[in-house]
């Protein structure tokens, strides 16, 4: 058998090839996900985002934050809430009963008195929905 591969090796051509002069097309090459550019801009983009954008967007984050937190919790505008005036609504019954009894119109006893009732109506709506802001707030 020893014959045989000698045979086969004296028939190989002895001369010598030059691989450093070769281009070798490696399949490792061809498992590299990106090639260097596109590598260096994906990067270059994500350095510029831990630098740059995230924190300045958590800044303004920061901020919104803040002023939500003094107007939603600390009530920052002193804004009045529909439990604050919530007996008007009985006291305004009472007039217009008085008033009736009394054969007047309410108007003549409490000007605009229409335009207060229908205030506090919206007063309680805001209300609810400011809570409901609130709440948002609070589960964010």
């Amino acid at each position: 058998m020893k014959t045989n591969l000698k045979k086969v090796y004296n028939k190989l051509p002895n001369q010598k090839v030059n691989l450093k002069a070769q281009k070798l097309a490696l399949g490792l090459i061809d498992d590299i996900s990106y090639d260097y550019s596109n590598l260096e801009e994906e990067v270059s983009r994500l350095q510029y985002l831990l630098d740059d954008f995230i924190p300045k967007e958590f800044d303004r984050l920061d901020a919104a934050y803040s002023q939500l937190k003094d107007v939603l919790v600390n009530n920052s505008e002193n804004v009045i809430y529909y439990d604050d005036v919530a007996e008007d609504e009985e006291t305004i019954q009472s007039i217009r009963a008085k008033a009736d009894e009394l054969g007047l119109d309410a108007n003549e006893i409490f000007p605009n008195i229409d335009g207060y009732s229908e205030e506090l109506t919206r007063l309680r709506t805001l209300s609810e929905e400011f809570e409901s802001a609130v709440k948002q707030f609070r589960n964010y």
